[in-house]
């Protein structure tokens, strides 16, 4: 068994001054030509006036530098929030693992200690799990977070950051009839069309097909549901024709008899809010029974895509702060943000130190990787002393990366062998602050997660994660320069963060 353990402490860094030219004593070098002298003027004739030497024409005003673009800092939002954030990477280990949705492999699921759970496939058992030691005595973050207790933040979310709401598929993960829409599993998304059945004859009948994801999350009271309605052209329920949520389901998938609204114009509406997991649907139609029965719905089979459908708008959060927790004097609070578009999640925790004498503490953060001791765990170049890599050696799970820059020790154990489980499934990083009377000390993580397979054609535990590599190295050489990895923070957080 491969068992590293390194600490990390100051490094010294070389600074390049630049040396200037001068100096006193003789030069070589040649003369100017002699400047040729004009003809003396006649008897009498007074002297010609010298004109004017020529002035150098004036410079433009330089234009003022523009002042460098600073971070797109944490805002209230009204937005609501979700406690499982997908993330729109592309699956790319050949279909061996299914996606969370289409053009997305995995989420960040947040457990109510604060952590990230399994990240969809299996990359953890738990990472970032937070305890703060002071003398003699730890404690750790509790697990009695509740969903009330979060606020959600912006930055705002757009499709321009990954953000997925309603979208059309052809994935057949997720559709059997060639093309399918897709609810993903946000607070809010809305798939919906205007039936007018005023000119409809007898019973009408609305049918669809397509399939509901799993309920997932870790919250109680998060509300998580998927449903089929009917609502008036204001938006007002008029009926709940399907729904499911944790309590189990209610009506018919995939029927439902419409003939009480004939005569009238209403909305149907195919609606997701959270669950983990989003909604395919396919093969929509609504007929009513006519001697020879008429359609009521446009481009029921997603064939135009979502024309003829509304969609709820593209926007959401995925920055989420927990309630406070008091941990041996230290009054902890965890905030999490990940940016669809991204490989990288950002775990940031702050430490404010509420007495009249400063703290000293070591502050632990505890991983459990999902691959169980095969785990292929090791320093990335580009980061050997801020980052680590991780694949799985089983191939069960899809790569990962732990960012922590100035850490003072981290602890793993590598497995050494493929296809074997001689590692250790645990990844540790310790960080030891000094909190002042009245002050706040903030540390900054980061995982990634992408949509590779390293163990795909490895031949040993040699191969590297070439994705997760250059990511971590990304973020530990640039986080003070690239405004993408400050993105979603309080200035609070970064005027007083220890470890980048």
């Amino acid at each position: 068994m491969d068992r590293r353990r390194f600490a990390l402490s100051a490094v010294g860094i070389a600074v390049l001054s630049g040396c200037g030219g001068g100096g006193s004593g003789g030069g070589g070098g040649f003369a100017f030509p002699p400047v040729g002298v004009p003809p003396a003027p006649a008897p009498g004739e007074p002297p010609a006036p010298v004109p004017p030497a020529p002035q150098p024409p004036v410079p433009p005003a330089p234009n003022p530098p523009a002042p460098p673009a600073g971070p797109e800092l944490a805002t209230p939002t009204l937005l609501p929030a979700s406690t499982i954030l997908a993330q729109s990477i592309v699956n790319h280990d050949n279909d061996t693992y299914a996606s969370v949705g289409p053009g997305q492999a995995n989420f960040w699921d947040l457990r109510p200690d604060f952590c990230i759970g399994d990240g969809w496939n299996g990359q953890f058992a738990g990472a970032l799990a937070l305890n703060v030691k002071v003398g003699n005595r730890s404690e750790g973050f509790d697990g009695d977070q509740t969903f009330a207790e979060l606020t959600p933040l912006g930055p705002e979310m757009t499709a321009t950051d990954g953000m997925k709401v309603v979208s059309t598929t052809t994935d057949p993960q997720f559709q059997s009839n060639g093309v399918a829409a897709f609810l993903h599993p946000v607070p809010d998304a809305r798939l919906q069309q205007t039936l007018d059945l005023r000119q409809a004859v007898g019973r009408v009948n609305l049918g669809w097909t397509g399939m509901w994801g799993a309920l997932r999350g870790n919250f109680s009271d998060e509300p998580a549901f998927m449903q089929v309605v009917l609502r008036d052209t204001s938006g007002g329920l008029l009926a709940t024709l399907f729904k499911i949520d944790s309590s189990g389901s209610t009506g018919t998938w995939g029927f439902a008899w419409l003939t009480a609204y004939v005569g009238q114009v209403v909305v149907l509406s195919f609606e997701q809010c959270n669950r983990g997991q989003g909604t395919s649907i396919e093969l929509v139609s609504v007929d009513d029974s006519a001697p020879r029965s008429r359609s009521f719905i446009v481009n029921g089979d997603f064939s135009a895509g979502l024309s003829g459908w509304t969609v709820s708008q593209t926007r959401g959060v995925q920055n989420i702060r927990s309630g406070i927790r008091t941990l041996r004097g230290l009054e902890v609070q965890r905030t999490f943000y990940a940016q669809p578009s991204q490989s990288w999640g950002r775990m940031t925790d702050t430490f404010h130190n509420p007495s009249a004498s400063s703290v000293t503490a070591r502050v632990t953060y505890t991983s459990f990787l999902g691959s169980y001791g095969s785990g292929v765990i090791y320093p990335p170049a580009g980061a050997p002393l801020k980052a680590l890599t991780v694949w799985d050696g089983m191939g069960k799970g899809r790569d990962a990366g732990f960012v922590f820059g100035a850490a003072d020790s981290v602890g793993y154990a590598s497995a050494v062998t493929l296809n074997a489980s001689d590692g250790n499934n645990m990844v540790t990083m310790q960080f030891d602050i000094t909190v002042p009377a009245g002050g706040t000390v903030t540390l900054a993580n980061f995982l990634i997660l992408t949509g590779t397979n390293t163990w795909i054609g490895a031949t040993s535990t040699a191969a590297r994660a070439a994705e997760v590599d250059t990511q971590a190295a990304a973020i530990a050489a640039n986080f003070r320069t690239d405004v993408v990895y400050q993105r979603g923070l309080t200035q609070q957080q970064l005027d007083t963060l220890k470890n980048f």
